[in-house]
C-alpha cells in the first residue's frame, strides 16, 4: 500500500475511534457552559451588564468555543469519509450491497461535514450583526445643516450698502430608547442559544457516526465480504 494512502486510512481509523470521546467532551462543556437556566434568566443576567461600547464577553467566547469544535469535527468527519474510500472495493457487476452500504454512510458523514463545517462562522455573523444594529441604534449620527443669509445693511452715508453673510448650523442625535437596549440584550441571549444548538449538533453527529461504524461495520471495512483471501461469499443485492 502506498505510504500516503496508508497515513490517511490510520488517520481515518483513528477519526472513527475518537467519536464517542468527541462527543463525550463536548457533553461536558455543554452541562459547564450552560446551567440549566430559561432564557429569560440568561436575558436578565446580560441586561445587567449589556453595554453598547463592550463586547458581551461570555457570548463572544462561546462563539470561539463552537468554531473550534466545528472545525475539529469536520476533520474527523472527512478523515472518517476517506477511510470508507480506501475501502471501496474496486466497481465490479455483482455483490454490490456492502458497497451500496458504504456509499450510504459516505452520504451521512459528508452531511454531518457540510452542517458542522457551516458552524465556523457563527462568531462572525453574530459580531457582525450586532456591530450593524449597534451603528444603526446608537451611532450619533448628527445630522447638521446649515442655512445662509445675506442680509443689507445700509450705512449712514448715501448709496453705501455692506452685504453681511451669517450661517447657522443645528445637529440632533437619536435618543436611547429602551427598545435598543432590550435588542442588545436579545441579540447576545439569541446567540448564546444558538451556540447550545451548534454545540449540542456536533455532540449528535459524533453519536450518530459512531452508531453508523458500530452497527454496519462488518460490510464497511469488508463490503463484499471476500474476506483477506479474496474469497466471495454472502452475494448479496439491494435489488
Amino acid at each position: 500500500m502506498d505510504p500516503q494512502v496508508e497515513a490517511l486510512q490510520v488517520a481515518g481509523q483513528e477519526a472513527i475511534d475518537s467519536l464517542l470521546a468527541n462527543s463525550a467532551r463536548i457533553s461536558e462543556t455543554l452541562t459547564a457552559r450552560f446551567p440549566a437556566t430559561s432564557l429569560e434568566a440568561v436575558a436578565a443576567e446580560f441586561a445587567k451588564s449589556s453595554n453598547p461600547k463592550e463586547l458581551n464577553a461570555k457570548v463572544a467566547q462561546l462563539g470561539v468555543l463552537v468554531r473550534e469544535e466545528a472545525a475539529v469535527a469536520g476533520s474527523v468527519f472527512r478523515s472518517a469519509e476517506m477511510w470508507l474510500r480506501i475501502k471501496t472495493p474496486s466497481v465490479s457487476d455483482g455483490n454490490n450491497f456492502g458497497v451500496e452500504v458504504q456509499n450510504y454512510v459516505i452520504t451521512e458523514l459528508a452531511a454531518m461535514r457540510t452542517a458542522v463545517d457551516g458552524f465556523t462562522t457563527t462568531g462572525k455573523d453574530y459580531h457582525w450583526g450586532r456591530a450593524s444594529g449597534l451603528d444603526k441604534l446608537y451611532a450619533e449620527n448628527k445630522e447638521s445643516s446649515e442655512k445662509s443669509e445675506t442680509t443689507e445693511v445700509v450705512d449712514a452715508k448715501p448709496a453705501e450698502v455692506k452685504k453681511v453673510t451669517s450661517s447657522k448650523s443645528s445637529s440632533s442625535k437619536p435618543v436611547a430608547h429602551a427598545d435598543y437596549a432590550a435588542y442588545l440584550v436579545d441579540t447576545d441571549v439569541k446567540q448564546y442559544h444558538t451556540c447550545f444548538n451548534q454545540l449540542s449538533e456536533i455532540r449528535n453527529n459524533y453519536i450518530k457516526a459512531h452508531l453508523l461504524f458500530a452497527k454496519n461495520l462488518k460490510r464497511l471495512t469488508d463490503p463484499r465480504g471476500e474476506g483477506e483471501d479474496g474469497r466471495s461469499g454472502n452475494v448479496m443485492s439491494m435489488f
